[in-house]
């Protein structure tokens, strides 16, 4: 619930490149919309222009089956198509369901989108595994500035409604980006989460009140699942994207076991059990996930542009020099400066090394 008759404080995060610090998972956001200097900037600022790292956004929805409950305002779940806006209120809600109806196996919302022509396997509009991230989620979600003890806002932190993200060529046969959550117990229904504790999932980021960024994701994390080694799933020729909102209750899980656990080093080994997701429960009328849009992103051949403004230059090397020599899950570890393949969670001179072989690179989308 992000209406804006209900909660009205938020931030404006200023440049979108700058990392928040707190759990592991410290990736930055994609930029919806950026000013001539190329960073972060508010979608009504009058020099603002949509980011041109988009190449195509969602076209068709297959399906809509929201949870119980949702406010009639938003229901249309047309809202999700075409480009991000970063209107909170330009969204349509999944919804979130109670304690009693997930007892009784109601389940949670999703809305399934398509991208370019379902007939056509060679349509460019389709979702392909390129260099970099592959497409980024839009949701409502926003970083509040105080503390309150009543409703449990903490500053920095983020109020986002998870969900997890799917995907698929046929529209049948989905394969779910697996995802981690470290937050640790229930939150309140206006309590927030730190953003840094939440891998994979949507509505990481915020987007809303002057604040327009997104959560990206790369199918290459798929490329082993069972469904895409075996071709039911073609990560070069992706049609559907399925988001299923998840109550955050504590009563669906992560799948944490697919990642390295950051307390491990230097032995470098997984979780050994996934966790409970909590979000903010429960929530009213524009509840559960409220999806703005979902794009398709251009390549991205220049891994050393940290901070995915086209370019590897300052803004790249400080945030280099910040994170030089963490490792995975120290407090100034930062995952995009970790260059170097194969990762060894580590960023130290081999790093350093591609940083300055791609040094004062410009991405095609940039340069064009």
């Amino acid at each position: 619930m992000k209406s804006t008759s209900t909660l009205k404080v938020f931030i404006i995060v200023g440049c979108l490149g700058a990392i928040v610090r707190g759990g592991p998972y410290n990736e930055p956001g994609v930029n919806g919309y950026i000013g001539p200097d190329w960073q972060h900037a508010s979608p009504g600022e009058p020099n603002a222009m949509l980011n041109p790292i988009f190449r195509g956004w969602a076209t068709e929805v297959a399906s809509y089956a929201p949870a119980p409950d949702v406010g009639s305002s938003w229901v249309d779940p047309l809202k999700a198509l075409g480009p991000a806006a970063g209107d909170q209120t330009d969204i349509v809600s999944l919804g979130d369901l109670d304690a009693s109806q997930i007892a009784q196996g109601t389940p949670p919302g999703r809305i399934t989108i398509v991208f370019g022509d379902p007939c056509n396997p060679d349509d460019p509009a389709h979702i392909r595994d390129v260099n970099g991230y592959d497409f980024v989620v839009f949701e409502n979600s926003f970083i509040s500035i105080f503390t309150n003890p009543i409703y449990g806002f903490v500053e920095g932190q983020v109020f986002g409604e998870l969900g997890y993200v799917e995907v698929s060529t046929d529209g049948v046969n989905f394969v779910r980006f697996p995802s981690v959550s470290l937050t640790d117990g229930p939150v309140g229904p206006f309590g927030t989460i730190d953003i840094n504790n939440v891998y994979n999932l949507a509505g990481k980021h915020p987007n809303g009140y002057g604040v327009c960024t997104g959560t990206p994701f790369d199918l290459r994390e798929l490329a082993n699942e069972p469904a895409v080694r075996d071709g039911t799933v073609d990560i070069n020729n992706i049609v559907f994207v399925r988001i299923v909102d998840i109550p955050g209750t504590g009563d669906f899980n992560d799948l944490a076991v697919r990642y390295i656990d950051p307390n491990s080093f230097p032995a470098w080994q997984c979780y050994d059990a996934n966790h409970r997701i909590y979000d903010p429960w429960l929530t009213m009328d524009s509840s559960g996930v409220d999806l703005e849009a979902i794009g398709v992103l251009k390549p991205q051949n220049y891994s050393a542009d940290i901070n995915l403004d086209g370019i590897v230059d300052c803004y790249d090397l400080t945030a280099f020099m910040m994170a030089w020599i963490s490792s995975f899950g120290d407090e100034g570890w930062i995952a995009r400066c970790d260059l170097a393949t194969p990762k060894n969670l580590i960023i130290d001179l081999s790093d350093f090394a591609i940083l300055a072989s791609q040094w004062r690179k410009v991405e095609q989308w940039r340069s064009n």
